[in-house]
């Protein structure tokens, strides 16, 4: 077989479906005269032991000998196909056509790349000259997704600007009141895919909105506690009150009635025997009416009557 380290580079997005072609001239004009393909896999090309991926003989095409799972031979235009690609799809793959006495080999190399994502910035250090106006920034660019990115920047409408080193994440910038208007982008970008964000730089000269947030979330905590506070002491204060009120006054209860029959008569009627058929002296009858207090949880009693006779002495 031929060398690997010549092998053409085959790139694509990591996590899509990857046909990889294995042929090239010379492999098209051997199809005819081969008995048997033969697909493998290595992680470096001077690896002396490869994976096998697929096997097929030629003579009998009705299915493949062996098929990795995850990969799909074509054998209509000569490709293996690779579902949902991962990282451990990456290497040197070849593909070797068995003649009677000879064997045509081709490789191929895949690299696969991370779709980066939109860029942000942070603001390394910041150096405020309250003299001129001015301020000195260090602004960092990243992306939280991509794997090999390259960073470039630019202002816009204007040409590149310098950056600490070529293909930095990082800028270095002196910004003036003259500066308030214009937007600066970071580009992150690999071999796949590339993403642009602008951004207003003079805002980060003036304050720092991460900690104004900061402090506006700490300033409306503080405001929140106070008047939590304040309605609580209200509401315990009033609580209070209707409480001692409770205490003075007490509602009137109706008092329990005493009922007091009493008798009055002349003493001499009392000591005389009654005649046969006597006559009934005349007397005077009093009703008094008594009030008890009654305790506050006692319940209201039944009245209770109670008779007397008072007896007038004899005149």
């Amino acid at each position: 077989g031929g060398s690997q380290k010549n092998c053409p580079v085959f790139v694509q997005q990591l996590g899509r479906d990857v046909l990889l072609p294995l042929t090239d001239e010379q492999i098209n004009k051997s199809m005819n005269k081969s008995n048997r393909i033969l697909v493998m896999i290595s992680k470096s090309p001077e690896d002396s032991v490869k994976r096998k991926i697929m096997s097929l003989n030629l003579r009998e095409r009705s299915s493949s000998d062996y098929v990795e799972h995850g990969y799909q031979f074509h054998l209509e235009n000569l490709s293996l196909g690779i579902l949902g690609s991962k990282k451990e799809h990456e290497g040197w793959y070849s593909m070797n056509l068995e003649e009677n006495v000879q064997i045509h080999s081709f490789c191929v190399q895949l690299k696969l790349y991370e779709q980066v994502s939109t860029p942000e910035i942070q603001v390394l250090n910041r150096t405020q000259e309250n003299n001129n106006g001015t301020c000195s920034l260090t602004i960092a660019c990243t992306v939280k997704q991509g794997d090999h990115v390259t960073y470039n920047w630019s202002e816009k409408g204007s040409t590149h600007l310098p950056s600490p080193a070529n293909s930095s994440h990082l800028l270095f910038l002196t910004l003036g009141p003259q500066h308030a208007d214009n937007f600066y982008i970071c580009t992150a970008s690999n071999p796949v895919s590339s993403r642009s964000q602008a951004f207003n730089l003079w805002s980060r000269c003036s304050s720092d909105p991460t900690e104004s947030r900061q402090w506006g979330l700490y300033s409306g905590l503080l405001l929140g506690g106070i008047v939590g506070v304040i309605l609580v002491l209200e509401v315990v204060i009033l609580l209070w009150r209707r409480r001692g009120k409770a205490k003075h006054f007490q509602p009137a209860k109706e008092g329990k009635s005493l009922t007091i029959y009493a008798q009055v008569q002349k003493s001499d009627t009392l000591q005389k025997k009654p005649d046969p058929q006597p006559t009934q002296e005349p007397c005077t009858t009093i009703y008094v009416a008594a009030t008890e207090p009654v305790p506050e949880s006692a319940q209201e009693p039944n009245p209770i009557t109670v008779y007397a006779s008072v007896t007038l002495p004899e005149s």
